[in-house]
C-alpha cells in the first residue's frame, strides 16, 4: 500500500467515527501533526479539483560502509538509488526533473 493510499485511509476512518488526529494517532502509530499535515494537503487538493501533489522524503541512516548508498523514493514508487557521498544539487536537479515527468 502506498503511503498516500495509508494516509486516505486513516483519514477516512477519522471521517467516518468523529476522532480527534491525537486518537487517530494512537490507533494508527502515525504521529498526530503528519496525520493534520496530509489533511490539511488533502482538504487543499479537494479546494483545487486535483489530487494532492507531495512528495514524503524519509531519512534513514545507512550503515557506516564505503559502499553506502542512499534511496530516494519518488510519487508513483519509482525510486532513485545513488552513492551516500553524491553531490545533492544534482540529485535535487534530477528528482525534480523527474517529478515534473
Amino acid at each position: 500500500m502506498s503511503r498516500q493510499s495509508e494516509m486516505q485511509y486513516w483519514l477516512a476512518l477519522r471521517d467516518r467515527e468523529g476522532l480527534t488526529h491525537r486518537e487517530l494517532a494512537s490507533r494508527s502509530g502515525i504521529p498526530a501533526n503528519t496525520l493534520a499535515g496530509w489533511a490539511w494537503r488533502s482538504r487543499r487538493a479537494d479546494r483545487r479539483g486535483s489530487e494532492p501533489k507531495f512528495v514524503e522524503l524519509a531519512c534513514r541512516t545507512p550503515s557506516p560502509s564505503r559502499d553506502a548508498r542512499v534511496e530516494l523514493v519518488l510519487r508513483g514508487e519509482r525510486r532513485l538509488v545513488f552513492a551516500a557521498d553524491a553531490d545533492v544539487e544534482s540529485i535535487a536537479r534530477l528528482a525534480a526533473a523527474l517529478e515534473r515527468c
